[in-house]
């Protein structure tokens, strides 16, 4: 890589020039502002000492993007009213450099591109404008060409204006491609495109800058030779000038920011006063604070616990509620290498909360993120009631936000939307055992699940119900396969069949068949049908299957009947054929011993019994398939119970309410 070194005009150090890009570097002894013209540097007077920060970024980091290798070579920290980031200059050794914006633990990554002639405000620096000076008159013009909401095509590719806001230079490091003169001004406005895509135009004194590019997590760039970070990495030791530590302009009370550089407003512990620490002249932001009714949280501010392989730091907790007066804690979580994420707590359930670079697709009543769909489950708004430790912005009391959240237990997406911005911040929660929670940060947070069902609390009934909807249909399948098998092997063959009239009965009044012979090998079902000449009315015949092997006897009784009639139309019941089955019935010499009455009494009317043996019994078949979906039906209705609980609490419930299901629409 380009290297070329000079001599400081100001302390004679020497201060490298690490890119063939570079014509402006920093002494990194004495902070002296150097510019390159030709093989000289002019001294630019001295840059005021960084804000403190715990980037992990420096000069002399590297990394990868899209597959280029590049190094970090500069660094300008950009302040605007309510805060500040830092814009990492990155040199990808092929004569083309970049920038890498660092910001609320998002990384954007982006290159300049030509100002396109019809991007807005352009026509503006043409014109001019009597009684303007070009400084005031490119701020003028920035402000103007860009108001939040609006869209931009560049390149191509459609824009939406999210932020806009009027910036200046706080001070730089390393070597850069531009003189970055301390309290340069301009208007930054950010553009979001379709899924990760970022732009951003700059309007100043020198004109308009566009850049194009994308955001990234802190992993997708592959960082190597990253800055040591007390208290996070081994062996790192504070750099003198970049200390955490101010006192509270409201009290005088001595305060630590947790993630300086990155977090923009810090309550005092011991006032109450919500401060702006996003720049080096702390202010109070909003003096309510102090009226706060004390609340202790569940998780210490300063408490560290890992979760998965990430370790984070409790930086600030804040308690909000909806309109419905629903009440929630927010608890924020800081790594300076993995960024913030969340845990929120609502009813006694824990959800893990990071936010997502890009928007999910939009459907009906539905998004859909990374392939699947999340159902509309409520929407309303979000008012702040108590905050303290840090946030990375100006958090205030009584701030109010847009809410929308969409859920696919155990995720849920959510959106917040800020009435005086554009843009629309989504993130992705994933329901967390709170045994889990307080196992990582070492506190007491009660055993198990709580009993409400949370919007993204997974169904404890929806594996099993899940795996049955499958399992059932294939076990029934099979059962039914295995009955039907079993019916076209049965030799259903016939064994005698005869006909009586109770008038045959004997002294004993029964009547007594010949032997016969039931056949086959094993004990079978056997079949006993019975049909009859009855009209209106009714025969019933006792029947003893005798074994005269065994004298062993089974009895049964069977009847047939026959009714009709006249009444406004003819109609009729007929049940003159009826029949039973015995099981378990052994092969052997048998006879039927026969004792018949009817109602109303006729000794003449006819009636036929005909036995057949092996015979399906379709009863035992029935009672096995009703068991065999007993259980998947129990499972089903106790996940639609808990499916019903979870959508009680929506506004959006798929669910007819019981109320709703009686009401009548009648006078």
């Amino acid at each position: 890589m380009y290297a070329q070194a000079h001599p400081c005009p100001n302390c004679g150090a020497t201060v490298p020039f690490d890119s063939a890009i570079a014509v402006f570097a920093v002494c990194a002894h004495c902070r002296s502002s150097l510019v390159r013209r030709d093989a000289q540097v002019e001294l630019m007077g001295q840059q005021a000492q960084l804000p403190p920060d715990i980037s992990p970024l420096r000069v002399g980091t590297r990394g990868s993007f899209d597959g280029r290798p590049f190094a970090v070579i500069g660094r300008v920290r950009v302040g605007y009213p309510e805060g500040s980031w830092n814009e990492w200059c990155v040199d990808f050794g092929d004569g083309s450099w970049g920038w890498i914006a660092e910001a609320q633990g998002t990384y954007a990554v982006s290159f300049e591109i030509a100002a396109p002639a019809d991007i807005p405000g352009a026509e503006s620096y043409h014109k001019g404008s009597e009684g303007l000076t070009l400084k005031n008159h490119g701020l003028a013009a920035g402000r103007e060409a860009m108001p939040i909401g609006r869209h931009v095509v560049i390149d191509g590719v459609a824009y939406t204006v999210r932020d806009r806001k009027q910036t200046n230079i706080l001070g730089s490091e390393g070597t850069l491609p531009f003189v970055a003169t301390p309290g340069r001004a301009a208007v930054s406005a950010d553009l979001a495109g379709p899924g990760r895509a970022f732009a951003n135009a700059e309007y100043s004194e020198e004109g308009i800058r566009v850049f194009v590019g994308r955001l990234c997590t802190f992993d997708e760039l592959l960082f190597e030779d990253l800055r040591p970070l007390p208290g996070w990495t081994a062996d790192a030791e504070r750099i003198d000038g970049n200390s955490d530590a101010l006192n509270c302009v409201s009290c005088g009370a001595a305060m630590r920011l947790r993630a300086p550089g990155l977090t923009m407003t810090a309550v005092c512990a011991n006032c109450g006063a919500i401060l702006d620490t996003g720049n080096l002249s702390v202010q109070v932001v909003d003096i309510a604070a102090r009226r706060q009714a004390q609340i202790v949280p569940v998780i210490p501010i300063g408490r560290r616990g890992k979760l998965g392989d990430v370790e984070y730091e409790c930086i600030g907790m804040m308690r909000r509620r909806d309109g419905d007066s629903c009440v929630w804690h927010e608890y924020l979580l800081f790594n300076p290498f993995a960024g913030f994420r969340w845990l929120v707590t609502y009813q006694g359930n824990w959800t893990f909360v990071e936010v997502l670079l890009e928007q999910p697709a939009d459907a009906i009543d539905e998004r859909v993120w990374n392939g699947r769909p999340y159902r509309r489950f409520s929407s309303g708004y979000a008012l702040v009631t108590y905050v303290i430790g840090e946030f990375y912005w100006q958090v205030r009391l009584r701030e109010r936000t847009e809410i929308e959240d969409f859920v696919a237990p155990p995720n849920i997406l959510s959106s917040e939307h800020y009435p005086d911005l554009a843009e629309t911040t989504w993130s992705l929660g994933t329901d967390i055992d709170r045994a889990l929670v307080g196992s990582a940060f070492g506190v007491d947070l009660g055993r198990g699940r709580a009993d409400a069902a949370g919007a993204a609390v997974p169904n404890p009934h929806a594996d099993a119900g899940a795996t049955l909807r499958w399992l059932a249909p294939l076990l029934a399948g099979t059962f039914l396969v295995i009955a039907l098998a079993g019916a076209a092997t049965r030799d259903h063959e016939l064994v005698h069949e005869w006909n009586f009239t109770p008038s045959q009965a004997g002294t004993n009044g029964s009547i007594s068949t010949e032997p016969f012979v039931i056949g086959g090998t094993h004990a079978q079902s056997l079949e006993i049908e019975m049909n009859s000449g009855v009209s209106n009315g009714w025969i019933e015949a006792g029947i003893d299957l005798v074994n005269l092997d065994t004298q062993a006897v089974r009895e049964a009784s069977v009847e047939s009947s026959h009714y009709s009639g006249y009444d406004d139309g003819p109609w009729s019941e007929d049940n003159r054929q009826r029949s039973i089955v015995l099981s378990g019935v052994p092969p052997g010499r048998y006879r039927l011993v026969v004792e018949s009455q009817t109602e109303p009494v006729n000794p003449d009317v006819s009636f036929g019994l005909k036995l057949t043996r092996d015979v399906m019994v379709w009863s035992n078949f029935w009672i096995g398939f009703v068991a065999l979906w007993a259980y998947p039906v129990f499972k089903w209705l106790r996940e639609h119970a808990f499916e019903r609980e979870r959508w009680s609490a929506s506004d959006s419930s798929p669910f007819t309410s019981v109320s709703e299901m009686f009401s009548s629409d009648d006078d």
